[in-house]
Parts: C-alpha cells; structure tokens; sequence
C-alpha cells in the first residue's frame, strides 16, 4: 500500500515543468530558488526546474530577459540583450 503526504503533493498544473531536448525558455527572469535539489526557475509562462547548479548564475539575472537552452542534455544560459 502506498500513501502519499499531502501536504507534499503538488497537481500537475503547479508542478515545475522540464525543458526537452532542443527547447529554448526566453523570457523576464521573475525570480529563482531551489527545491528538492533542483533551480526552480520562475517566468512569467510558468516554473521550470533546472539543475541546481545554475542556481548561483541565474539568481544575478532576475529581473533581465534570460534565455536557457537545452542541448545534448546540458543547459546553457545567457542573458538576451536587445540590439539597438
């Protein structure tokens, strides 16, 4: 028999998703934390959890249109700078 904690449990709709293979997120950084040993990256699309080690590099671009790339399993950030 399995039980589940309820105050653990989140739906599906509120759930981080995972960017697949080939995927690029590119909006306004609104904020960063971790949780459950991921980065949980918020935008204004929804929440994407990330590896954790992006932490630390995404936490100084809040607030900047960031774009994170998802490439032969590695993920890659820069920040997008609209040219003039």
């Amino acid at each position: 028999m399995y039980s589940i904690d309820v105050l653990d449990y989140k739906p599906s709709h509120e759930t981080p998703r995972r960017l697949a293979e080939l995927e690029e997120q590119r909006h306004i950084l609104l904020g960063v934390r971790g949780e459950d040993g991921q980065c949980i990256a918020v935008f204004p699309n929804g929440d994407f959890a990330l590896p954790l080690d992006l932490r630390e590099e995404l936490a100084g671009m809040v607030g900047r249109t960031v774009a994170v790339l998802r490439l032969s399993g590695r993920y890659y950030v820069r920040e997008v700078v609209e040219s003039a």
